[in-house]
């Protein structure tokens, strides 16, 4: 089922199989670090995949990377049907679905500011809530993986399986323009991935624009490197100075990255630090093909930097990480897994003596949240997340527990919260049904920075997910035989 979509979705869920399988196959495939991507691995030209999930939350929500699902208190269920098509020309997905919760009241921890738009606040005062529409919408023009096009899918950015700096599916996916590469273009031993995009967030305060400009390179070499920049901005929504337009909105990506460059540029009634939201993150990973594994690092900065000198005398002033590895075939048994990756974006020590921004701290930009959910770094500003996992995957079946450690306001006040959850994730494949339970337990301590205040949380959710290509096909198009006759 999950090499037979036409697109490798954002969604980190298949992450691991995927990789796996790139291992064990091939020395030579596609970076994931830029998703969705047109599924080189696919040799027909459309999918059809339904999948169906239920669960239960016995307190506030405490789920991330969910995309279109919001997992709140009480009962739910999400369902879908994802039909995709890729030409040589034309390709598109859609999926519609219907999201129930019983959205049951919790116990409000009572943060503001930044930290105002965690996961675990509550989505929507309804109770019971339902949403339903088209997800992971895409529609393309392009020729050999280099096009245009129109999508409101989730967008993932970066190495990281539970945390990237720029962009993730944490929220629901926006509404965006994107000309580039729809997979990697190959130059000998070089892969190219290019995007840019362009958005106005209409679920955000001010409706801002989201300008972005990302790109890798992967040279399969050994080991496999793949080095990458992403610029993006948030802009406009606010009265300036000077005049500001969607043109502007939309080349503000191409402008000078430093501010006594930028300034050279700009009247002198113009204010030189313009009150736009500048985020730059890095990507680094080597991998080894033949022990099969994967290091990889992610370096970011949301404050513009005043010249080279500002650079070279305070690198990490501003600056976040998310460092990890994955290791697939351990002890020498090609099915078992087992990674660790670390995001840090607590203040650098620069803020002792100088003026340093949280990340995620704009207020008039919803903290960098779209429809109530950050669409970056779920953990938020002035927070760590540690996340260590080590199973079994096998193409049967899998079983992989995974420990979650978190902090929020690490240097904001005391004491921090402190979030421990434990995962079970298990799965299993029989014909063309895929079975998942997930189970995960959260400790929450010092709710709402509130001394020795507990909160514990329980969530389990049974999904199955079927590839109908095959029905559809016969259905719509009868089979072999009777086209024959």
């Amino acid at each position: 089922n999950i090499f037979g979509q036409q697109f490798i979705p954002a969604d980190p869920f298949n992450v691991l199989k995927i990789e796996q399988k790139q291992f064990s196959d091939s020395i030579a495939a596609s970076s994931l670090l830029i998703r969705p991507i047109i599924n080189s691995e696919n040799s027909s030209n459309w999918s059809v995949l339904a999948h169906s999930e239920i669960y239960y939350n016995n307190d506030a929500p405490n789920l991330e990377n969910m995309g279109n699902r919001f997992i709140g208190k009480g009962g739910g269920m999400f369902t879908g049907i994802n039909f995709s098509y890729s030409g040589k020309y034309f390709s598109f997905s859609f999926e519609p679905f219907y999201l129930n919760s019983q959205n049951r009241k919790v116990r409000l921890t009572g943060r503001d500011g930044i930290f105002s738009r965690l996961n675990d606040v509550p989505y929507n005062g309804k109770s019971p809530f339902t949403s339903a529409g088209l997800r992971e919408t895409q529609l393309y023009l392009h020729y050999k993986d280099i096009g245009f096009g129109y999508s409101n899918a989730n967008m993932w950015w970066g190495p990281g399986l539970h945390n990237t700096l720029t962009l993730t599916n944490n929220t629901t996916g926006f509404p965006h323009l994107m000309i580039g590469t729809f997979n990697e273009k190959r130059f000998r031993n070089i892969g190219v991935n290019v995007r840019y995009v362009f958005s106005t967030l209409d679920k955000t305060v001010g409706d801002p624009y989201f300008t972005a400009l990302v790109w890798t390179l992967r040279f399969y070499t050994d080991p496999i490197i793949t080095i990458g920049l992403s610029r993006n901005y948030l802009s406009g929504g606010l009265p300036t100075d000077r005049p500001f337009t969607r043109l502007d909105a939309a080349l503000i990506v191409f402008e000078q990255l430093l501010v006594d460059t930028k300034v050279k540029e700009y009247r002198p009634d113009w204010d030189p630090h313009d009150p736009w939201d500048q985020v730059m993150s890095g990507f680094f990973t080597l991998e080894f093909p033949k022990s099969r594994l994967k290091l990889y690092m992610e370096l970011g900065t949301n404050d513009h930097r005043q010249n080279w000198s500002d650079l070279r005398a305070h690198p990490d002033h501003a600056a976040a990480s998310v460092i990890g590895m994955r290791k697939y075939g351990l002890f020498d048994n090609n099915h078992y897994i087992a990674g660790i990756e670390y995001t840090n974006l607590i203040l650098a020590k620069t803020w002792k003596f100088r003026d340093t921004p949280n990340w995620y701290n704009r207020a008039f930009y919803d903290y960098s949240s779209f429809d109530g959910r950050r669409w970056a770094a779920h953990s938020g500003s002035d927070s760590d997340d540690l996340y260590i996992y080590f199973g079994y995957q096998s193409d049967k079946w899998s079983f992989i527990p995974a420990l979650n450690y978190e902090r929020h306001g690490v240097l904001y006040t005391r004491p921090a919260e402190v979030k421990m959850e434990v995962r079970l994730d298990f799965r299993y494949t029989w014909n063309d049904y895929r079975f998942n339970v997930f189970f995960e337990r959260e400790w929450l301590e010092h709710a709402g920075f509130v001394p020795n205040k507990w909160r514990i949380g329980n969530v389990i959710w049974f999904g199955v997910e079927r590839d109908l290509t095959a029905l559809f096909s016969n259905t719509l198009f009868g089979s072999k035989s009777t086209i024959t006759e």
